[in-house]
């Protein structure tokens, strides 16, 4: 008779703490610390979609977050020209990473030249109206698309805002596909627009398409290029402007006395392109 009272007893004793876990505020009730409405629960204070979680009114994605998100990618449009890592820089009106008829910045030389954005995108960092930057990565082959990278802004400059994108085509002396303070001030939360780049010669180095002169693939087949091959600090082209590439020559033709060539070059009709070069997708995400 004993044992059967405590067994009662501890059975008794395990319902009431069920019940205290399982009420209200217990542990996984709905007001408790694991509940719906608790703490740390989905619905609860910092819980995922709480007033101060992941994507609660307040939360770092949420619709009060005081931020606007922009998610882009880009295609190169070329049949055989391979891109170099693409830079990405979002800002206010008034300023200009390059624009026609005016000389190349030293970071715009490097990027056209080399194929490296990085001092572009600082260079872009130290203007006041400078709001994010990011490079895609690796090598953007013909028909293909870069990664979706995100750019972040305060929700105040969503409606002012202007896109900068460059990115070098590698089989070239200094050929990059580009656009300048892109207007993108007109997207809402999930509308999209697709921006085309036109193909840009930065005026910095003279268009010989020789081996030594070029960091793509097209120089390196021929026993030269690659990275040694890129940027120069000499300015060897007269014009020293930035304009429209009025495209590669190639070598094609180039014994042939009723056609022009360049003897040198050892890019050929795989390597031309048209105009637009390049494509870019922008999704306002919030």
């Amino acid at each position: 008779m004993k044992y059967f009272n405590v067994k009662i007893l501890a059975m008794t004793a395990s319902l009431a703490l069920l019940a205290g876990c399982s009420g209200d505020d217990g542990a996984v009730g709905p007001q408790g610390p694991q509940g719906e409405q608790g703490p740390t629960g989905p619905t609860g204070p910092t819980g995922p979609t709480g007033p101060t979680g992941p994507t609660g009114p307040t939360g770092p994605e949420g619709p009060q977050s005081g931020v606007a998100a922009y998610n882009l990618t880009m295609l190169n449009l070329t049949h055989g020209q391979p891109m170099a890592p693409t830079a990405f820089i979002a800002h206010e009106p008034n300023f200009h990473a390059f624009s026609a008829a005016n000389s190349a910045t030293l970071g715009l030389e490097v990027l056209a030249e080399g194929g490296d954005p990085s001092m572009f995108i600082n260079e872009a960092s130290d203007a006041v109206e400078y709001l994010d930057a990011v490079s895609s990565s690796g090598i953007l082959m013909p028909g293909m698309s870069t990664d979706i990278v995100t750019l972040i802004v305060p929700v105040l400059d969503a409606d002012n805002l202007r896109l900068t994108v460059a990115s070098m085509l590698v089989d070239t002396n200094d050929a990059f596909a580009g656009v300048d303070s892109t207007d993108i001030s007109n997207l809402a939360v999930g509308q999209s627009m697709i921006i085309t780049l036109p193909t840009w010669d930065a005026g910095t180095e003279l268009n010989t398409e020789t081996a030594d002169s070029m960091p793509g693939p097209a120089a390196a087949n021929a026993g030269g290029g690659g990275a040694a091959a890129g940027f120069a600090a000499a300015r060897d082209d007269l014009v020293d402007a930035v304009r429209i590439h009025a495209g590669v020559v190639t070598s094609a033709n180039a014994n042939d006395p009723s056609r022009e060539g360049l003897p040198t070059s050892v890019l050929d009709q795989s390597d031309k392109f048209d105009n637009p070069s390049a494509r870019v997708l922008v999704t306002r995400t919030r």
